[in-house]
């Protein structure tokens, strides 16, 4: 996998659920992204730099991307009056940050866990399934489906007890601002 992939294959979804709240719309954050992305490679030098300067230079460029967009649909009347464009202010900007910020870390550690542990909870959580519907798609216990969400949500929950205090931290911070 070349740098850019991995660096692609990094930041994706959380660029895109940073993007979403500024165009209400996933398909238009992706293209956001992807064009943040040709930004990207248009400045090689940023693949030799540190990981953090490259995730702020892809999170600034989603945001002007996401910004302009905006701009471009007050423009148009046609468009205008079937969207619900809101301002965003530094607080916005935060919140958009932090909410992408976790989201990407769940997935990560979501893929992280036991196998028979994550397809139940992409089952249950992300797909809306019963605990019947499950067991009889996996052909195991109901019980079986319990333990198994069980073991996940107390896995999950050891990950991130450090990961919720730092983002507590980081909001009374910002709040005192």
């Amino acid at each position: 996998m070349t740098r850019f992939e991995h660096i692609f294959k990094a930041y994706f979804v959380q660029l895109c659920t940073f993007a979403y709240p500024f165009v209400r719309s996933e398909d238009i954050a992706k293209d956001i992204v992807h064009d943040a992305y040709l930004v990207f490679i248009d400045n090689p030098e940023l693949l030799e730099k540190e990981p953090l300067v490259q995730r702020s230079f892809l999170y600034s460029t989603v945001k002007n991307l996401a910004l302009n967009h905006q701009r471009k649909m007050r423009t148009s009347n046609k468009y205008f009056n079937s969207l619900n464009l809101v301002e965003f202010d530094d607080t916005d900007l935060m919140e958009s940050l932090i909410q992408a910020e976790v989201i990407a870390a769940l997935h990560k550690e979501l893929n992280a866990l036991p196998q028979g542990c994550q397809h139940v909870c992409r089952l249950i959580y992300m797909e809306g399934k019963k605990y019947e519907e499950v067991a009889s798609e996996l052909n195991i216990s109901v019980n079986t489906v319990k333990s198994q969400r069980s073991l996940a949500l107390r896995l999950l929950r050891e990950k991130f007890n450090s990961f919720f205090i730092l983002i507590i931290i980081i909001l009374l911070y910002t709040s005192c601002l």
